[in-house]
Order: structure tokens, then C-alpha cells, then sequence
């Protein structure tokens, strides 16, 4: 017992320091999903000794940004796209997300500034979330682009995977482009002239004036206003009030959170996710069959849920992560590994998943610790896992 808690400390400082590593390099401050998606991956991993002689020569990191090849240009345009598509996808018009893809939030506020200041939700929760990511769009004075890319080819990563490493960092030390400091300065702008309505939004449903703080009473209170803005079939909103009645944790706000989630989870894959969650480990207890969380997670993986990949790639020692079936068979691991290690490497999860899996890319089933019987099940299942789907879960991600 104590062995496991001391692995689950060591990979939770293992996650802090490949974040700040990232963040140091990178422009803006990451939203909270993308520090979600940074710590996922490294939780994963083991920390390697830095030391002078052993460490692999890394590649120069002095590259000039304008000179970046076209191919490197490319896949650092559709890490940002896919994104933009994983934090807006679902809240931004199609329109205003294509423009933010093209690195010109300037033409995209004109789509949704208008949107926020007619009392879209959405559109609101865009412009706040935009000015998050603005919060410090200076680039870092220090940079640990070096040491990222020599934990890769410590750590084995391709010659290909190092190299896009090296040439996505580049781009991030380079800073932001003079569009995204006017889109910055524009948002911000925009957040300000929105705070009163949104505020008075907020005391008007809740039919009191609220001084929000922190703790158990703030949070009784975001629930007390998500319910009561709650749109029938809105399944990101259910998702969310979902998710703070699971926080709250008691036996009533858990039912409450599960028949949310079973509405929610009709069009939502992190929906899934989070309901195959609880049935595994118990909103409060475990559901006596697995059948049906391991067949909601499949279908949350197959539609690109990250969460739900790592759930059913790895690992299997729920000491390291209780977010785990341990349950599920060896061969079937071992294929939703190989599924989720293509999609990595096609750069399918974003800018913050991508440099995190490249530095640390994770465990998977040790082959040598499977029957010769198991093995070649685990390679069969791969293969027509890949064949059948890998195509699919690419084009819904936005990443073929």
C-alpha cells in the first residue's frame, strides 16, 4: 500500500513539472483543460535521472521560426486547430472556430462578441475562456526547449516525433503574432463591457445578490444557478452541473449527477466517459456488472474522448490510477494502446497532449509479460481496431 501511494506522489510531481516545463516555453497560460490534458499523460510515466553524460545530444534549438519547413508548419497548424476544436468545438459557430484555426481571433470576435452581447451562453463562455488563454501572451524569457527535447530521445521518441517536438516549440518561443495581440487586447475589451450583464444575469436567476467565494457555499451556490439555467437536451451543460453534484458527493447529488449524465451521454462522449466512471468506481458504489461502463468508454474512446483512451490503454494498477478497469483483459489493452499511441503521434490531442506525450510517452501491456497465446490476440485485435476505426476517430477529431 505504501508502495503504491509513494508511485501515485511521484508521477503527481512528475505531472507538475513536465506542466511548468511546457508552460515556461509556451506564450499564454493553458486553459484548465489543457493542464487536464497535460497532467493525463504524465501521470503515466516514470521520472528520468538528468544527468550530463547521459543524456542524449539533443537536436540545435536555436532554429529561426521564419525558416520553419512548410511540413512542420503544417502539423503545428493542425495541433492548433485540433486545439481550438477540443476547447470550442462545441460552443463556438463553425465560422468563428475556422478563424480562430487560422490564427485570427480579431475576425472571429466580430462573430462572437456580437453573439455574448445578445445573451448567448456559448459565445460568452468563448470570450471568457479566450481571455484566459490571453492572460499572459508574452513570450517566456527562459526557455527549457532543450531539455524537453532531449527527455524525448531520452525517453525514446522517434527521430520524426523529436522533430516536430523541436520545430512546435520553436514556434511557441517565437510568441504570439501581432493578429493575436490585437485579438488579445480586443477580447479583453470585450470580457470587460460583458462583466455587468453577466453578473446581472447571475443575481436575477438566483433572485438575491450573491458574494461568491470559495468552498462548499460557492459551490452550492454555481449549482444552484447551473440547475436553474439548465436547457433540456443541453447535454454540455448537464455534463457540467453533472460534474459539481459529483464534486458535492453526497448520496443524493450523486443520483442526481447519474441521470444527468445518462441524458448527456446520448450525444456527449465525456458524458460517457464520466458515467463509466462512476458505474466502475462507484457513484457512491460500483455498479455489480462492468458490462456497461467498459461498452460506454469504447464508444467514448472510438469518438475521440481522451479520457476514456487512457482509461482503456493504461495502466493496469489501479495504485497508479483508480481510473482504470483492472479488469480488462491484457490483449485489449494492449490494442487500445497501439489506437491511442497512433493518434499521438498524428498530433490528434492539441499542442500541450502532443509536447507531454513526446516527452513522456506513457506504459503500455509488456508484451513479455503475456502468454505467446495473448500476445498474438493482442496484435489481431490491434490490427482490426486500427483497420476499422483509426480513420474514423481521426476525422472526428479533425486531425486526417
Amino acid at each position: 500500500m505504501r508502495r503504491g501511494r509513494a508511485i501515485a506522489l511521484s508521477l503527481l510531481i512528475l505531472a507538475g513539472v513536465v506542466t511548468l516545463l511546457y508552460l515556461r516555453v509556451r506564450c499564454g497560460h493553458q486553459s484548465e483543460v489543457q493542464r487536464a490534458a497535460v497532467a493525463g499523460d504524465s501521470r503515466r510515466a516514470g521520472l528520468p535521472v538528468i544527468a550530463g553524460s547521459s543524456m542524449p545530444a539533443p537536436l540545435r534549438a536555436d532554429a529561426d521560426v521564419p525558416g520553419t519547413p512548410d511540413t512542420a508548419r503544417n502539423f503545428n497548424h493542425r495541433l492548433r486547430c485540433v486545439q481550438w476544436r477540443l476547447l470550442y468545438g462545441r460552443l463556438a459557430p463553425p465560422d468563428a472556430l475556422a478563424l480562430l484555426c487560422e490564427g485570427k481571433p480579431s475576425s472571429a470576435l466580430k462573430i462572437l462578441a456580437p453573439l455574448a452581447e445578445a445573451g448567448d451562453r456559448h459565445a460568452i463562455k468563448v470570450l471568457f475562456r479566450m481571455q484566459i488563454e490571453c492572460h499572459d501572451s508574452k513570450p517566456s524569457p527562459i526557455s527549457n526547449r532543450t531539455i524537453m527535447v532531449a527527455l524525448a530521445q531520452k525517453n525514446g521518441a522517434s527521430s520524426e516525433t523529436v522533430q516536430r517536438l523541436n520545430d512546435l516549440l520553436a514556434e511557441e518561443e517565437h510568441g504570439p503574432g501581432a493578429d493575436e495581440l490585437e485579438g488579445c487586447r480586443q477580447t479583453a475589451t470585450e470580457t470587460l463591457k460583458l462583466q455587468p450583464a453577466v453578473v446581472r444575469q447571475f443575481t436575477d436567476t438566483l433572485g438575491r445578490e450573491v458574494t461568491m467565494g470559495r468552498g462548499p457555499a460557492a459551490r452550492e451556490v454555481q449549482i444552484e444557478y447551473d440547475r436553474k439555467m439548465l436547457v433540456r437536451g443541453d447535454a454540455d451543460g448537464e455534463e457540467g452541473l453533472a460534474e459539481e453534484l459529483l464534486e458535492k458527493g453526497t448520496p443524493d447529488s450523486q443520483a442526481e449527477a447519474m441521470t444527468l449524465l445518462r441524458d448527456a451521454a446520448g450525444s456527449l462522449p465525456l458524458a460517457k466517459t464520466t458515467l463509466a466512471t462512476c458505474l466502475l468506481n462507484g457513484c457512491p458504489t460500483p455498479a455489480p456488472d462492468p458490462t456497461e461502463a467498459r461498452q460506454l468508454l469504447m464508444d467514448a474512446a472510438l469518438a475521440g474522448d481522451l479520457r476514456a483512451l487512457r482509461f482503456l490503454a493504461g495502466p493496469d494498477h489501479p495504485s497508479i490510477s483508480p481510473y482504470v478497469d483492472p479488469n480488462l483483459p491484457a490483449p485489449e489493452r494492449y490494442a487500445w494502446g497501439q489506437f491511442l499511441q497512433r493518434l499521438n503521434e498524428e498530433g490528434c490531442f492539441g499542442t500541450s497532449a502532443y509536447a507531454t506525450w513526446a516527452v513522456f510517452p506513457g506504459s503500455a501491456p509488456d508484451p513479455l509479460a503475456m502468454s505467446p497465446a495473448e500476445f498474438a490476440a493482442a496484435q489481431a485485435r490491434a490490427a482490426a481496431l486500427l483497420a476499422a476505426q483509426l480513420n474514423k476517430t481521426r476525422a472526428l477529431l479533425g486531425c486526417d
